[in-house]
């Protein structure tokens, strides 16, 4: 994904970027997003090209996760009787859920999770068989 596609996909400007670190960038976005819908990789033509709503999906994951870079991911607390639960929200698992309300269709679509994602806040869970 070139910075004008996502330009194109997001509306924002990524050139404070080098060509370098962008490319590092998309590469660990498309790691993080593959690994979300369970495939080995993105899903491209018979070209290598990235389908256009998967490309729209991955510059708004990339988006998201750039909104979110400098800050601290959030401690959240769980009480159950005597025990408390505490948790650090990834920021790639926030940046994911915040697009998954916009773009649940495409991420059905692609998502080689048998019945999907289950998404929250505060956390993300992947379905039994993504990492066999």
């Amino acid at each position: 994904m070139t910075q004008d596609e996502y330009k194109l996909w997001t509306g924002e400007d990524a050139s404070r970027y080098t060509e370098e670190e962008w490319a590092k960038v998309v590469a660990v976005a498309e790691l993080r997003l593959a690994s979300f819908l369970c495939l080995e990789k993105l899903p491209t033509d018979e070209d290598g090209n990235l389908y256009d709503d998967i490309a729209q999906l991955l510059a708004n994951f990339i988006a998201s996760v750039i909104a979110h870079e400098g800050t601290s991911p959030t401690v959240e607390s769980k009480h159950v009787r005597n025990f408390t639960i505490n948790f650090k929200s990834g920021i790639a698992a926030n940046a994911f859920a915040q697009i998954a309300q916009q773009y649940g269709d495409i991420i059905e679509r692609y998502s080689n999770c048998n019945l999907g994602f289950k998404v929250e806040s505060n956390a993300h869970y992947h379905c039994g068989r993504c990492n066999a």
